[in-house]
């Protein structure tokens, strides 16, 4: 996915209809404080999460792929914060952290075997000794059915351009490589009637509690906690985030 794409659109949406994942500032806050700096946070996007930590006075430098969306990052002036366009599997920075997080599932857009065990090796060397990793996963992504064709979203008025947003999306699961496709149309229309269409695609590979565990193990990295909810519940079969916290061996 080229998030270049939706960062117009992403923050207006995330506070439109990311009514549970807003949570997840809770687990990131209580960590960055528990585990301390250096901190390091891979897929920043617009620095949701980013801004709360630096106005809680962490030090933290922001990492992602999308110059986009770090240009929107750039544009709050956070202090303590270093940004750096890059990918999460080949970043290389000169210097190691003592907490590194990756939020809201973006671990998953990684769709194959050799990325992920590329990023968590990427990672691990850019760990302190006993540094800690946490991500948030949902172990979920391949449950329903196909939405095809395009389904209405939602339509809302979309205030910095005075415009009226549609979001019409669809997606396809293809169940034998556990991952699932969306493909969404955002229609926006001005005060003056003319249209501007904007489309995106994103992909997410579903990461099971078992999977995850094996591959932590593979690129050594040891599961201290796994938590079923954003409050450090714990986990069961309604869970629709985990967030693990592994550390460095």
């Amino acid at each position: 996915m080229n998030w270049n794409d939706i960062s117009k659109y992403y923050d207006w949406e995330f506070d439109l209809i990311c009514t549970n994942q807003r949570e997840d500032i809770i687990i990131w806050k209580t960590l960055a404080t528990e585990f301390g700096g250096p901190i390091l946070e891979i897929c920043c996007g617009s620095g949701r999460i980013t801004e709360e930590l630096c106005n809680n006075n962490h030090k933290i430098t922001a990492i992602d792929n999308s110059k986009g969306m770090l240009d929107k990052l750039r544009a709050k002036h956070l202090p303590g914060l270093e940004i750096i366009n890059s990918d999460m599997t080949t970043f290389s920075l000169n210097k190691k952290f003592k907490f590194v997080f990756i939020s809201y599932s973006s671990f998953q857009q990684l769709l194959t075997l050799d990325e992920q065990i590329s990023c968590l090796n990427n990672i691990h060397k850019h760990l302190e000794n006993e540094g800690i990793l946490a991500m948030d996963i949902n172990p979920r992504i391949c449950e329903g059915e196909d939405i095809l064709p395009r389904t209405q979203a939602y339509t809302a008025n979309y205030p910095i351009n005075n415009s009226t947003v549609t979001m019409y999306t669809s997606h396809r699961i293809d169940m034998i490589n556990q991952i699932k496709h969306w493909r969404d149309e955002y229609l926006e229309i001005d005060e003056n009637g003319e249209e501007q269409r904007t489309y995106v695609e994103i992909s997410l590979k579903e990461c099971s509690l078992d999977y995850m565990k094996l591959l932590f193990e593979k690129c050594n990295l040891e599961i201290i906690n796994i938590y079923g909810d954003f409050n450090k519940g714990k986990v069961t079969e309604n869970s629709n985030n985990l967030i693990y916290v592994v550390r460095k061996q």
